[in-house]
């Protein structure tokens, strides 16, 4: 039977942990804690990663220590990402790191200044039991190999009618964002993000927050490449506007149109590409905006998330196993924390910075010193990131970096703009 309680805690916390799995389980509801349901030979982090979108509620024993692990933060961002219901059982008053108060700031807090008694596990319980609702499974009808076969088929017809139910308004929800005669889905706005309509462009634009992230080969990623180590802590001191999708072939073609250049062909809804790394710059410059820098274009790419992919590829994704060697209507897909569309896949996009093979950490990350003041080789080479709708999954690593002709025009290249402004 399938699980509906993650439990996410510090190594450290395992004996609350323990006591947390063991209420929540004799008040009728299946858990998925670690180790415990790791299969032999399983990969961790899959595994990890698996049972959080198999859950309905992820129960999150929030201690110093766990406020401190970064894989917390990744649990914790998972289930933000898939839209689980998470409930901070908060053991401890300090003050939590900025990233994960960030995924935590949607949700009604549970704090036990008391400690982990039988009067707060008791409180835990029952939030968890009204968190799941009707899709609350007692163990006890799972465990029982006599109950009569029609509560399973009642079950069952149960199921399929509230399917039904969610599935229609879902298709209501979905034509509702669509406009008059149009076919696409567009990128909706959440009261967890700070949007922005450019009038210059007309398209949406999302809040990234100041703060400091580790750039580079995430942890435990044997994928990585020599350019991108080492990884190194890098501060963004100034928030800015970022195009919650890449340009799209309809913004590009006003832009095109208003400046005399040639109009591209194609769906409006799909990603603008073919354009060079300097076109590319002029249209941002053109709005209102930039191309983002390297590290910040990483920075909002990770959404807080420390792991090589801010969710599961196939989800978030337009690759080569999912994409027909095409790209796709923007948007579509599963955003980021920062409630960015694409920042992997689809096309790869251009950022400021000129390329080098290795980090040079002494060269500035943000501001007017990333694009050096002239003169600037003319061959010099650029930078896209996020790979494509032609990338295997490894490419798609959030720290990837490919080298690129600056005057390239590739299909497979596109770009999303960075705007500084309050």
């Amino acid at each position: 039977m399938a699980h509906q309680v993650f439990i996410s805690y510090a190594s450290a916390d395992k004996a609350i942990a323990d006591r947390v799995c063991s209420a929540v389980e004799g008040a009728g509801a299946l858990c998925w804690i670690a180790p415990r349901d790791i299969e032999p030979g399983a990969d961790f982090p899959a595994a990890i990663v698996e049972a959080i979108h198999s859950a309905h509620v992820l129960a999150l024993v929030l201690t110093e220590r766990a406020a401190a692990s970064p894989h917390i933060l990744s649990e914790v961002g998972h289930a933000f990402n898939a839209k689980k219901r998470i409930i901070p059982f908060r053991l401890s008053s300090a003050a939590l790191p900025d990233d994960l108060e960030y995924f935590l700031s949607m949700t009604q807090w549970l704090d036990a200044p008391e400690g982990c008694t039988d009067e707060s596990l008791k409180r835990l319980t029952q939030a968890v039991l009204d968190a799941l609702g009707d899709e609350r499974v007692p163990l006890r009808v799972a465990q029982s190999q006599q109950r009569p076969r029609w509560l399973a088929v009642a079950i069952l017809g149960l199921a399929l009618a509230v399917g039904i139910i969610f599935y229609g308004k879902w298709r209501r929800s979905a034509e509702q964002t669509r406009g008059p005669g149009s076919s696409s889905i567009h990128p909706v706005t959440s009261p967890r993000w700070k949007t922005w309509v450019n009038p210059a462009d007309e398209k949406n634009y999302v809040w990234i927050p100041p703060g400091t992230f580790s750039m580079g080969c995430s942890a435990a990623d044997d994928e990585c490449k020599d350019d991108e180590k080492p990884a190194h802590p890098v501060v963004i001191d100034r928030g800015f506007w970022l195009g919650q999708t890449e340009v799209t072939i309809a913004a590009y073609r006003k832009y095109a149109a208003k400046h005399g250049l040639e109009s591209p062909a194609g769906n409006g809804d799909l990603p603008a590409s073919g354009v060079t790394w300097s076109q590319a710059k002029e249209y941002c410059a053109a709005v209102g905006g930039r191309l983002p820098t390297e590290a910040e274009w990483e920075y909002a790419a990770r959404g807080g998330n420390p792991q090589p992919y801010y969710g599961v590829v196939p989800e978030i994704a337009w690759y080569a196993d999912n994409s027909n060697g095409a790209p796709h209507a923007v948007g579509r897909k599963r955003p980021n924390a920062f409630g960015l569309y694409d920042m992997l896949g689809n096309v790869a996009e251009w950022v400021l910075d000129r390329y080098y093979n290795k980090y040079d950490l002494d060269s500035p990350a943000t501001g007017a010193g990333v694009e050096q003041p002239l003169p600037i080789a003319s061959n010099h080479l650029a930078v896209a990131r996020g790979g494509s709708f032609e990338s295997e999954a490894a490419s798609l690593r959030v720290s990837r970096r490919f080298a690129r002709e600056n005057d390239m025009s590739d299909l497979t290249v596109g770009f999303r703009c960075a705007i500084d402004r309050p």
